[in-house]
């Protein structure tokens, strides 16, 4: 899989899937992750239109979505393009076609973060994975709101906390950080010369400001 640049997953499920034609086959509506020390993006479940998850939603047909998984990439850029046709591909209606120890992006998104002591940070509003595949979260809510606040910036700045920051998954999300490191971690990250631009950063635009903790593992 070939990724231009780094890529947050709300901005990749805006973007038209192409099958190996060419032609536009739906969008990303799902993702799935596993953990098993890292963070790993796994499967993509690709939407039918507005009727179609509509009449899912209520019932009124299957909710028969198909999957594929990142081998079955191209590449992406603009567009999400497959090497591969639409029919070739595993749907959620197959068995054992998504894992038990898969988790949905969507599921995720609900999920608590807390520190390695149990303090609650925030939620994980989102994930970003570089150009190698690395995951981290972005967080948001909490005391990483109060954070931002703290040092005086908006809320169109995201918060980016490397994977490898994660203790354990289960129906929260556990960091082997503290809270203190979090803050120490903030603090030294905005005095980097892209921190102090996101901090200008005064209105919301297509390009989130970020600001990334950690360049280095905290302990």
């Amino acid at each position: 899989m070939k990724v231009a640049k780094s890529i947050c997953c709300r901005d990749l499920m805006k973007s038209d899937v192409l099958d190996s034609t060419g032609k536009k086959i739906g969008s990303i509506s799902d993702m799935t992750f596993v953990f098993d020390g890292q963070l790993k993006l796994t499967q993509f479940i690709l939407g039918g239109s507005a009727w179609e998850e509509l009449m899912e939603s209520i019932g009124a047909r299957p909710d028969k979505d198909p999957i594929f998984d990142a081998s079955l990439i191209e590449k992406i850029d603009a567009k999400v393009s497959l090497n591969t046709s639409v029919n070739s591909l595993k749907t959620t209606l197959d068995d054992c076609a998504i894992s038990d120890e898969e988790i949905r992006l969507s599921e995720f998104r609900k999920m608590d973060i807390i520190d390695k002591d149990g303090a609650k940070i925030g939620r994980a509003v989102d994930v970003d994975f570089d150009v190698e595949g690395a995951a981290s979260l972005i967080v948001g809510g909490g005391f990483i709101e109060e954070l931002l606040e703290g040092l005086g910036m908006k809320s169109d700045v995201d918060v980016v906390v490397p994977g490898d920051t994660i203790e354990t998954i289960t129906d929260v999300i556990k960091l082997n950080v503290t809270k203190e490191d979090l803050k120490l971690g903030m603090d030294e990250a905005v005095k980097t010369p892209g921190q102090k631009e996101a901090k200008r950063h005064k209105q919301v635009t297509q390009d989130v400001a970020k600001v990334q903790l950690f360049s280095h593992r905290p302990f």
